[in-house]
């Protein structure tokens, strides 16, 4: 008997979708493969979101903090939201892209990678601080109802995730919290367990934007 071992390909970023189509204070950026460059950019246009092409480590550097785009076999995608901060370093180096100057391209890059590493500081400080008891954040979650805007963790059919994506809270049950997706409502209502789904700042709720 003989046996073999594939070792999957990483996927390389090729091109970073960004902007804010939806509204002025809900930035998006993903980023895509190179395979799926022409519908990427086809789609990005009829959105109108802008393109970045992903070439040098200076651009791979301004990835930080954004996750891998879902292209749909209908040409739509799905584009993840990005933080105020990290969605400035690429605006940032959007603008600066066509002058041509390396030192000010390098300086938003490292600007970009130190936002990301402070961004995963706090979050593990604040989880520290919130703990896992009863007055811990679990009773956030429970103050979920329907309606509701969060952000959910997705996953491919391999179950890797593939980053964190708008949903809406259909219900709440006891373990699960059952949402849809309002950039994709053709999809099914998924089910994610609280550790799977993010809160948004509760003046976003309050607004719905």
């Amino acid at each position: 008997m003989t046996s073999s071992t594939s070792t999957k390909a990483i996927p390389t970023p090729a091109i970073l979708v960004f902007g804010k189509p939806t509204s002025p204070d809900a930035p998006q950026a993903s980023w895509f493969r190179l395979e799926d460059r022409t519908a990427v950019v086809a789609a990005a246009q009829s959105l109108k979101f802008s393109v970045l092409e992903i070439l040098t480590d200076a651009e791979k550097a301004v990835l930080a903090g954004v996750h891998e785009g879902v292209l749909k076999g209908n040409g739509r995608m799905i584009v993840g939201s990005v933080t105020p901060e990290v969605y400035k370093s690429i605006e940032d180096y959007a603008a600066i892209s066509s002058t041509g100057s390396t030192d000010s391209k390098a300086s938003v890059a490292q600007s970009a990678s130190v936002i990301s590493t402070s961004e995963q500081n706090v979050n593990i400080s604040a989880d520290k601080e919130a703990g896992s008891g009863p007055a811990g954040p679990a009773q956030a979650w429970e103050k979920l109802k329907p309606g509701d805007r969060v952000l959910a963790a997705y996953f491919n059919l391999e179950k890797e995730a593939e980053g964190w994506w708008p949903a809406t809270v259909a219900r709440v049950e006891k373990t699960q919290i059952v949402l849809n997706w309002p950039d994709a409502p053709h999809y099914p209502a998924i089910k994610r367990p609280p550790k799977h789904v993010a809160i948004l700042h509760p003046d976003f709720l309050a607004s719905g934007k």
